[in-house]
C-alpha cells in the first residue's frame, strides 16, 4: 500500500532523528580491501552505476517498429505505470534494460515480436543519502554534478564530532550488492587525494565519529527498513537481501 503524504513526512522526520543519533556495534575494518573481503561488500569500480527507474520519473516509451504506439508515462509511487499496449508494468527499480524486458513481455499479447527503448525525460526523485555525524542528516535530492564536498554542504557540514580520516561511500554494485570506499577527506584538502568522487543514484555517505564500526546499523535501520517508499535502495548484506 503507497504512503500517504502525512506518513511520509512523519517518517522523514523520524529518519533524520534517527539518523543523527544512531550508533552499533559492529565490525571495524580499517582497509576497503578489507570491506570486500569480509564477504559484506563488492570490491569497489570507479565504474559509472546503471540508472534505475524511481517514483517520479516521466519516461519515454518508444516502439521502433510500431511508432504510433509511443507514450510518456509517469511512475506511480507503488513503482508502477500503465501502458495502452502493455497495460500496467511494474518497473520501479529496475535499470532501461530490464524495464524493456518487462514491457515488451507484456506487450506480446498485442505485438509480434516487439522491440522497447526507453529514455528518461525527467528525474525528480533522484536522491543520496547523507548520515552520521552531519548536521542535517537524511536524503537529498541529487541536481547534476554533485561530489562528497556537495553531499556534505547540502547535509550542513560536519559536526565537529565528525572524523574527516574515513568517510564511508556505499554504492550499488551491478550485481545490486552494496560496494563501499573510505574516503580521506582530509587527504583530498591537501592534495593527496585527486579523486572526484562524484556521486551517483542512490549512493550513501555516511561520516562516523571515530571509526565505521557505527555504519551498520545505520544502513541496516535507516536505509533498508524506514525508506520503504524509497523502492530504488535495495542492499545485500551477507546471505540476506533487503530490497525496498
Amino acid at each position: 500500500m503507497a504512503m500517504t503524504s502525512l506518513a511520509k513526512s512523519l517518517l522523514g522526520g523520524l529518519i533524520l532523528t534517527a539518523l543523527a543519533a544512531c550508533t552499533t556495534q559492529g565490525v571495524d575494518p580499517k582497509k576497503p580491501e578489507d570491506l570486500a573481503a569480509s564477504g559484506k561488500y563488492e570490491a569497489w569500480s570507479d565504474a559509472v552505476p546503471r540508472y534505475r527507474i524511481g517514483t517520479g520519473d516521466k519516461l519515454h516509451i518508444a516502439f521502433p517498429l510500431t511508432p504510433e504506439l509511443d507514450e510518456d508515462v509517469m511512475i506511480r509511487p507503488d513503482g508502477a505505470a500503465t501502458l495502452k499496449v502493455a497495460g500496467e508494468v511494474d518497473i520501479g527499480g529496475l535499470t532501461f534494460r530490464e524495464a524493456s524486458d518487462v514491457i515488451a513481455k507484456a506487450a506480446v499479447k498485442r505485438l509480434k515480436n516487439p522491440e522497447v527503448a526507453i529514455s528518461l525525460l525527467e528525474a525528480p526523485g533522484v536522491q543520496i543519502y547523507v548520515g552520521g555525524e552531519v548536521k542535517k542528516a537524511g536524503a537529498y535530492p541529487l541536481a547534476g554534478s554533485v561530489n562528497i564536498f556537495g553531499a556534505l554542504q547540502l547535509a550542513g557540514g560536519t559536526a565537529d564530532t565528525g572524523n574527516l580520516d574515513e568517510i564511508i561511500l556505499i554504492r550499488r554494485a551491478p550485481d545490486d550488492r552494496p560496494m563501499m570506499t573510505l574516503v580521506n577527506l582530509r587527504d583530498i584538502l591537501e592534495g593527496k587525494d585527486t579523486r572526484q568522487y562524484r556521486l551517483y543514484q542512490g549512493d550513501m555517505i555516511f561520516v562516523s565519529k571515530t571509526t565505521v564500526a557505527e555504519l551498520d546499523l545505520w544502513v541496516d535501520q535507516w536505509i533498508n527498513k524506514a525508506l520503504p517508499f524509497a523502492r530504488n535502495v535495495g542492499y545485500s548484506f551477507g546471505q540476506s537481501q533487503v530490497v525496498q
